[in-house]
């Protein structure tokens, strides 16, 4: 569970240790256990190693050849060995690293790229350079490392390199080639390496590039910083099935956040109740290494998205989760990586837009260890849902142990911009102690994506992006995390509270 990593700098020397140790710290955060080295960048630093083996994240490392064809004539191929002998030996010993990768998307360019008749000759060099050339090296210098070839691949040879039955996929037919997120539902992967979804980053850092009068997605400068071939149409697509629209810039990065976050939770959701044929998640991509409209969860000032907050929770050792592929039914499933069985309770409840609880239940359940398993099926009646409520009613559960929450949810009978919110009164409070700021935020109603932020300042929340059911949460930032250091007085001056009433709707009344 985790995200491919890309170089945290356009200028390498820019890079550091602390920029290295506060992303991956942010990827602890968000409960990852793997990251990516992606090959069209850089071999990362020894400080990446040192802390991924302290931090205990599992790396993913590719040789450094991505999207391209390779000569791989004597001279080029010289190169190349000294070039994975060097790094071989300096990286082997970093319990960190669990596999070597050849090359990214090499060799399912063949198969599906449409590559020029005159390039078609080097097929050969590409067997010789990544199933012989490489291969060899590793095995004499880092033998007890697992090796696979290309990513991604189903075990080399040109053989149906994007397959889902075997080996790891690319998945990019939502996004890039515009399918609704239900497409997500109809595909099992076995170990889904890369799949993504832009949205813009915070507008502390597009004012980094941008002057107001460049505040709008189409500007030039805008488009000037965007990552993606057609990125601003497949956004702007997007948002037009899912939310309502935005009247302002502002608006619009919440939109595009929320649409994110939206896009790779179902799918890892989805991925997770396959436990067992899929084993393996790394969204694309967790930083920026420059200030863009991207993929990233993490944008390049380290400012995290709402995806990466969301990462948090769907990424959780125990997940609970909804599969809604029968309309007229709602399965409630539990996925664990503990390595134990453990006894918890499901607590479910179907709620008006006003927070007020329809019905409900609970269902004590044994959790076997690393499994996925569904406990409890729902159908509409059951939760005192009608067809014609249900643009204003919504279900949400939790997994309790020993009467704590460790893992919860909400499911929407329909998409956001088809529900009817109302104004949940948002409100907070802050306290201080020796070394946190403590926010209680308050909804008189349902508040879906609440977000906090500072309007000159960052920090770090202990979760952010949430569900509210009414009623109220209490969230903490450590002092250390904000920067530039405020006084208390004005952290709470520089607070802002939205949710996605106040984001989108709010202004179109």
């Amino acid at each position: 569970m985790g995200a491919n990593y890309i170089p945290e700098n356009q200028f390498l020397p820019k890079r550091n240790p602390e920029m290295t140790k506060k992303l991956l710290n942010a990827c602890c955060d968000a409960n990852f256990n793997m990251i990516r080295v992606w090959g069209g960048g850089v071999y990362p630093d020894d400080w990446f190693y040192e802390f991924c083996d302290k931090m205990g994240l599992l790396v993913w490392q590719d040789c450094m050849f991505a999207c391209s064809v390779y000569k791989a004539d004597d001279e080029f191929c010289g190169s190349v060995e000294a070039e994975i002998n060097d790094n071989a030996k300096r990286i082997r010993n970093h319990p960190s690293l669990a596999m070597w990768c050849g090359n990214n998307e090499v060799e399912s360019m063949w198969e599906g790229w449409g590559l020029p008749e005159d390039q078609q000759c080097y097929r050969k060099d590409y067997l010789r350079l990544f199933e012989e050339v490489i291969p060899e090296v590793l095995k004499r210098c880092d033998p007890n490392t697992f090796y696979w070839s290309s990513s991604p691949s189903s075990g080399g040879g040109f053989t149906e390199s994007s397959s889902e039955i075997r080996g790891d996929q690319h998945f990019w037919a939502v996004w890039h080639d515009l399918r609704p997120f239900e497409d997500y539902y109809t595909h099992e992967f076995r170990f889904c390496s890369e799949f993504g979804f832009e949205s813009l980053p915070s507008i502390k850092t597009v004012k980094r590039f941008a002057e107001e009068a460049d505040l709008n997605l189409c500007s030039p400068v805008m488009e000037t910083h965007q990552k993606c071939d057609r990125g601003t149409e497949k956004i702007m697509y997007y948002l037009a099935q899912m939310t309502h629209y935005p009247y302002d810039f502002e608006s619009l990065i919440y939109a595009t956040q929320t649409v994110q976050a939206e896009a790779i939770r179902i799918n890892v959701e989805n991925m997770r109740r396959n436990r067992g044929v899929c084993m393996g998640s790394l969204y694309w991509q967790v930083n920026d290494s420059y200030p863009v409209v991207s993929w990233s969860s993490i944008d390049c000032f380290n400012r995290r998205k709402a995806l990466h907050y969301a990462a948090a929770r769907f990424y959780l050792p125990v997940l609970i989760s909804a599969d809604d592929r029968n309309a007229e039914q709602i399965r409630l499933n539990i996925s664990s990586e503990r390595t134990e069985k453990f006894k918890a309770e499901i607590v479910w409840h179907s709620r008006k837009n006003t927070g007020e609880i329809i019905s409900g239940g609970r269902l004590p359940v044994t959790v076997e260890p690393l499994s996925s398993n569904y406990f409890l099926t729902l159908t509409l009646a059951e939760t005192g849902i009608s067809h014609s409520e249900r643009n204003a009613a919504y279900i949400e559960f939790s997994l309790l142990e020993n009467g704590s929450i460790i893992s919860s949810n909400t499911y929407m009978l329909l998409r956001l911009k088809k529900f009817d919110f109302i104004d949940p009164k948002l409100s907070f409070s802050v306290k201080e102690n020796v070394r946190q700021f403590e926010i209680t935020v308050k909804a008189a109603a349902f508040a879906k994506g609440v977000w906090l932020d500072l309007k000159n300042s960052d920090c770090v929340f202990t979760d952010n992006f949430f569900d509210l059911h009414g009623g109220e949460k209490t969230v903490t930032v450590e002092k250390t995390s904000v920067a530039p250091m405020i006084s208390p007085g004005k952290f709470a001056e520089e607070l802002i509270a939205t949710s996605y009433y106040e984001a989108l709707i709010k202004q179109s009344k």
